[in-house]
C-alpha cells in the first residue's frame, strides 16, 4: 500500500460517518479536483497534493473541535502512519494550516504551489450545484430542519473570520452571499480560476430563477447583479 493509499483509507474510516457536506466524499471529491489542476500545472509535487486534498479537512474545527484544529492531531497521526518522511510530512501540514475559508478571511494563503492547487480544489467544491446541495446539507444538519431556505430580512454584512467562525448556522441562501459568492475572488491557480468561475455562474443563474419564482424583494435581486 503507498503513502497515498493509506491516507485515502484513513481519512475514508475518519470521515465516512459524517454528515453536513464535510464528509468523505467532500474530500474525495476535493482530491480529484486537485489531481485534475495538477494535470495543468506539472512542477507540483503530485502527492503532496494528494495528501494535502486528502487530509484537508481531518481536523476541521466544525468537525472535530478547536483543539484538534490547532494540534492538527488527527492529520499527523494519518500521516505517521502514511509511511511518508519528516520532511513530506511537515510540508504536507504546512498546507493543511491554510486550507479554508476563515484562514483566507484572516489572511492566510498558501505559498507553495500545491497548497494554492489544494485551495482552489476545495473551495471549488463550495461552489457550483455541489456547493449549493452542500449548504443545504449542512444547514440541515447543523439547525435540524428549523430553518428556512431563505430570510429575505437577513441583509449580508462585511464578514471577518471571528465573524465567519461564530457563525452556528444561517439560512442557505444568505449564506451564498456570506461566503459562496466571494470563493472566485480567491482562486489561486488558473485551472482553479476557470472551475471556481464557471461554477459561480451556476449558482447566480440558479438563485436568479429561485428569486424570479418566489418574487424576491428588489433589494436581493439587485444585491445578486453585484456577482453577475
Amino acid at each position: 500500500m503507498t503513502g497515498v493509499e493509506y491516507i485515502k483509507k484513513s481519512v475514508s474510516e475518519l470521515l465516512s460517518n459524517h454528515f453536513g457536506g464535510h464528509d468523505d466524499k467532500h474530500v474525495f471529491r476535493v482530491y480529484q479536483l486537485a489531481m485534475d489542476f495538477c494535470n495543468e500545472i506539472p512542477e507540483a509535487n503530485r502527492d503532496l497534493v494528494a495528501a494535502g486534498a486528502l487530509l484537508h479537512d481531518c481536523d476541521d474545527y466544525k468537525l472535530f473541535g478547536e483543539e484538534s484544529a490547532r494540534l492538527l492531531t488527527n492529520t499527523r497521526r494519518i500521516l505517521k502512519g502514511s509511511g511518508f518522511d519528516d520532511v513530506f510530512a511537515n510540508k504536507c501540514i504546512k498546507i493543511v494550516k491554510t486550507i479554508g475559508y476563515s484562514k483566507r478571511l484572516s489572511g492566510i494563503v498558501p505559498d507553495c504551489v500545491e497548497g494554492k492547487i489544494v485551495s482552489d480544489a476545495d473551495m471549488a467544491d463550495a461552489s457550483g450545484i455541489i456547493g449549493v446541495i452542500r449548504c443545504i446539507e449542512y444547514r440541515a444538519y447543523r439547525s435540524q430542519g428549523g430553518e428556512p431556505f431563505f430570510d429575505p430580512d437577513y441583509l449580508p454584512t462585511e464578514m471577518d473570520a471571528e465573524k465567519y467562525k461564530q457563525i452556528k448556522s444561517c439560512p442557505v441562501v444568505n449564506h451564498f452571499f456570506d461566503k459562496l459568492f466571494h470563493l472566485r475572488d480567491l482562486a489561486l491557480t488558473e485551472p482553479g480560476r476557470r472551475c471556481i468561475g464557471k461554477r459561480h455562474e451556476t449558482i447566480v443563474n440558479f438563485l436568479k430563477t429561485y428569486f424570479d419564482e418566489i418574487d424576491a424583494p428588489q433589494v436581493w435581486k439587485d444585491l445578486l447583479t453585484q456577482y453577475e
